[in-house]
């Protein structure tokens, strides 16, 4: 039999991360994954920023999760000795005056302002977007090319050996004597990675869900500045006059399909900005694993000990991954405590009433 640290299922952002935050550690692994592609990870922009801009509010941790992120994909460009990622400012583009108000108040508290450069009163750059209430700068900004990060991961953890091209099967998962048997390997642990599918995971299932639906367009246009630009939807410069456009939330069609209704809404959301000559070069949809309390699923079973699930990432996955990926790898080989919001203890009652034990 096969002996490994920990066994993966499933290799998207999620999955990816934790397997290189394991080798970090010098643990052994085996990811098992059927490579489809009718995943998030391959439709997501991979952006991320510190702010909720509905409300102008910090993104939970963002001030631990940014400079960890940022370290965490630089080390992995070093490591694979390819380029996917960069840092960014963002420019947000005001709606009202009431947002320009609460962005001033906002630059006079200082959890903000790390995060928050000088406002934008006159640019040529922007000169072809409507923006009557000026324009804020956002540091701390940046993007992943994820589908990047998850292939070439995937040819690197292939050349290890730690990689089976597989459906997983969840009748031939045992845990005994404190160790997980799976087919013929032998794991101390299995992690379960697996998106919004982990509805499907007879483990995990009674964790509760709120699966949404994003579609992002890819735009070639030679009138829009070449800056990470925000308001309604997200517009990011790929060169060569190319952009991606995005992103859609819709927590009733969850499908992997394009649809006309989501091109139609960023559309409308990029004519908010100005009137642009463009050419649409592609769409993309995919499934997000949000979560009705917008925090991860992170943790052991409540009943099998050796069993985790890291999941729930939802739309600030890339952000948020590397950071709780070690405080995961930290909590099975250490014992460390997982975040209280993140930690899956926090349905233990949900999992208790499905099963009559309480």
């Amino acid at each position: 039999m096969k002996k490994v640290d920990f066994i993966i299922v499933g290799q998207g952002l999620a999955g990816t991360t934790l397997a290189h935050s394991i080798e970090k550690k010098g643990g052994s692994f085996l990811i098992i994954d059927n490579c489809t592609k009718a995943t998030s990870s391959f439709a997501a922009a991979g952006i991320f920023h510190p702010f909720s801009f509905k409300r102008l509010l910090l993104s939970w941790k963002a001030s631990v999760f940014i400079p960890s992120a940022i370290s965490f994909y630089s080390s992995i460009e070093n490591k694979l000795g390819k380029k996917l990622f960069s840092n960014h400012s963002l420019y947000r583009v005001f709606s009202s005056i009431e947002e320009q108000n609460n962005w001033s108040l906002k630059q006079t508290i200082s959890a903000y302002s790390t995060f928050m450069g000088e406002n934008i009163s006159k640019d040529d750059l922007f000169n072809k977007i409507i923006r009557p209430f000026g324009v804020g700068k956002v540091e701390g900004a940046g993007r992943l090319d994820v589908t990047k990060y998850v292939n070439e991961s995937r040819n690197y953890f292939k050349n290890k050996g730690a990689f089976l091209n597989s459906a997983f099967n969840y009748e031939n998962v045992i845990q005994e004597n404190n160790s997980i048997i799976y087919k013929n390997w032998l794991a101390s642990s299995i992690i379960f990675c697996e998106g919004p599918k982990y509805t499907q995971n007879p483990f995990f299932n009674y964790l509760p869900h709120n699966p949404c639906k994003g579609e992002i367009i890819i735009i070639e246009s030679a009138e829009l500045p070449n800056k990470l630009i925000n308001k309604g939807c997200f517009i990011y410069p790929l060169g060569n006059n190319r952009f991606i456009v995005g992103s859609t939330y819709n927590h009733r069609e969850l499908n992997y399909n394009c649809s006309e209704s989501g091109k139609n809404e960023l559309l409308k959301k990029l004519s908010s900005l100005g009137d642009f000559k463009y050419k649409i070069i592609d769409q993309k949809a995919g499934v997000r694993p949000t979560t009705k309390d917008r925090r991860p699923l992170i943790g052991s079973h409540p009943c099998f000990n050796k069993m985790y699930i890291f999941n729930g990432l939802g739309s600030k996955g890339v952000m948020m991954a590397p950071f709780l990926s070690i405080q995961l790898i930290n909590s099975i080989l250490n014992d460390a405590e997982i975040d209280p919001e993140a930690n899956i203890s926090r349905y233990a009652d949900d999992y208790l009433k499905l099963t009559n034990q309480l």
